[in-house]
């Protein structure tokens, strides 16, 4: 009877937002090409959660990073042509280093021209990395600590250089993470703020209006409903027929209502956010491609190292032992490897020493009985994505996992929004939390650094809140060497160190899936946060 009721609702709301998709119309056009037009060609995508920001000084999710690829340009651009997701030219056309690894020159492309048709500069490459370090977002924590604002200066008008503090290793890297925004624009719409004369460093005006130079214009955006992207027609990198003029950026979501909408052809794309049964579904219709690509995504179980009773490592062994990895990897993944530490196996320097976990339930309850905690003493929260069946059907299997430890599990899922603010503080961060890590970066730093360095805490991907100096110190050490095998070493030790705390559940490395009509051409997986999803590679072609 639930099950029935459950299927009655998520129809009519498909139905629903049928009506809302098939009489929403054209959204007024931006700056770029206008939306109105009958040959215009368009596409309509599907985001299962809000999409959180399009400042590219904030973004941190997948949502965002897809808003902030369409709207901007990076300062370099993953090879992704080449199948690689090293960095390349992008507004940067080379660059050098000097000799000590601290001393970083770049010379821009020239003619790149910003959407109100001001051409990006030297200028806008300092101003966007002045106003990251300044806000302390997003991204920031990639350059803190290892670079002063004062220190990124244009030293001519197509020449940017950034001076390190001390040498880093992955700064290369971290650098498809600045993207550039149009320093006359956004100062133009300052208002009152914490800046000095920046003001608020346009926050306010980049809630709702784009400072970029991407192969899109912003349209509209409700971060609950929609985003609408229009073709920028003078894009620096150029146009060919069939490419997609208009996105709709939608966000819908419940499951089967992106099912409903997607084979009603009301949609071209759904995102990766889904079981693999559902994939599998969708995969046997006509009309519908599913692309599967091994991925370097972690999906982890968080064990909120600062809060009892995991903030005992027997503790943490026993609910680490208990879990069923083979289970999860099968049955709910559809056949995903099982994760070898904290860094995805694909990834360069994974420590291929370190092995999967198993399900030992004798080695739990040893664990268990040097604990300074009884199975019974608390309740453990396990909180995750309500829309995400994944992340549910593995809180079941925990919950049915642990209770054969005597331990009892609590599930609440709750909308993204509310998981990242939980996730800001210590005291409202729950014992577990599911997390799907997609590398940010590609360098292990993203997946080592980024979560377990005592300064990333706060952050969804950091909800361990593990604090070990131990651990901070080789991850420095591997930041600043310059010795390429000197930070493999040192990466790898680390990885070693942070599985030997099990501050998470190392679950999968999961296939990356993902589903549209297959008149839609030009998909292909990067494997970094979101630029798989950058439109401009798309075409339709029916």
């Amino acid at each position: 009877m639930v099950s029935r009721r459950k299927r009655l609702i998520a129809l009519l709301l498909g139905l629903s937002l049928l009506a809302l998709l098939t009489g929403c119309g054209q959204s007024q056009p931006g700056k770029g090409e206008s939306s109105q037009k009958s040959d215009a060609v368009s596409l309509t995508y599907l985001e299962g959660q809000i999409i959180t920001t399009a400042d590219p000084a904030q973004h941190t999710d997948e949502s965002s990073m897809i808003a902030v690829v369409n709207l901007y340009d990076p300062l370099l651009y993953p090879k992704d042509q080449e199948g690689s997701m090293a960095p390349g030219p992008s507004v940067a056309d080379s660059w050098t280093p000097s000799p000590d690894g601290k001393t970083y020159t770049f010379q821009l492309h020239q003619g790149i021209k910003f959407h109100d048709a001001t051409e990006l500069t030297a200028d806008d490459v300092v101003f966007s990395m002045q106003r990251m370090l300044a806000l302390k977002k997003g991204f920031s924590w990639l350059w803190s600590g290892v670079l002063k604002p004062e220190n990124v200066q244009a030293k001519d008008r197509y020449t940017v250089v950034f001076q390190l503090d001390k040498p880093y290793a992955p700064f290369l890297s971290t650098l498809e993470q600045l993207f550039v925004v149009n320093k006359k624009l956004v100062t133009a719409n300052k208002q009152a703020g914490n800046f000095g004369d920046n003001g608020d460093y346009g926050v306010a005006y980049l809630e709702r209006h784009d400072a970029g130079s991407g192969p899109y214009t912003m349209g509209s955006f409700s971060k609950d409903s929609e985003l609408v992207l229009n073709k920028f027609k003078d894009y620096w990198r150029g146009w060919k027929p069939g490419q997609v003029d208009v996105v709709h950026y939608k966000v819908v979501k419940e499951e089967a209502t992106q099912k409903t909408v997607l084979l009603s052809n009301q949609a071209d794309m759904i995102d990766q956010w889904h079981s693999a049964e559902f994939y599998a579904d969708l995969k046997s219709k006509p009309g519908i491609a599913v692309q599967e690509s091994p991925s370097v995504q972690l999906f982890q179980v968080s064990l909120n190292t600062q809060k009892a009773p995991l903030d005992d490592i027997h503790f943490r062994q026993a609910v680490t032992y208990a879990f069923d990895y083979d289970a999860a990897a099968q049955s709910i993944f559809g056949g995903a490897a099982v994760a070898q530490g904290p860094v995805p196996i694909k990834t360069l320097w994974h420590n291929d020493a370190i092995p999967a976990f198993k399900r030992d339930l004798d080695k739990a309850r040893q664990e268990l009985a040097q604990s300074k905690y009884k199975p019974g003493q608390y309740k453990l929260d396990y909180l995750y994505i309500n829309t995400n069946e994944q992340e549910r059907q593995t809180g079941l299997l925990l919950q049915q996992n642990l209770k054969d430890l005597g331990i009892e599990v609590n599930l609440i899922g709750q909308p993204w929004a509310q998981i990242t603010q939980a996730a800001a503080k210590l005291e409202t961060t729950p014992h577990m939390v599911a997390v799907f890590d997609t590398l940010k970066y590609p360098h292990p730093d993203s997946h080592t650094f980024g979560i377990y360095h005592s300064s990333a805490k706060g952050s969804y991907r950091a909800t361990a809140w593990l604090q070990n100096t131990d651990i901070d110190k080789i991850l420095e050490q591997a930041r600043q060497a310059t010795d390429p095998k000197d930070q493999e070493s040192l990466y790898k030790e680390a990885q070693q160190k942070i599985v030997d705390q099990f501050p998470n559940l190392f679950i999968v490395n999961p296939t990356h899936r993902i589903a549209m009509h297959d008149y839609v051409k030009g998909y292909r997986y990067v494997g970094l946060l979101g630029y798989d999803v950058n439109f401009y590679d798309f075409s339709i072609q029916k």
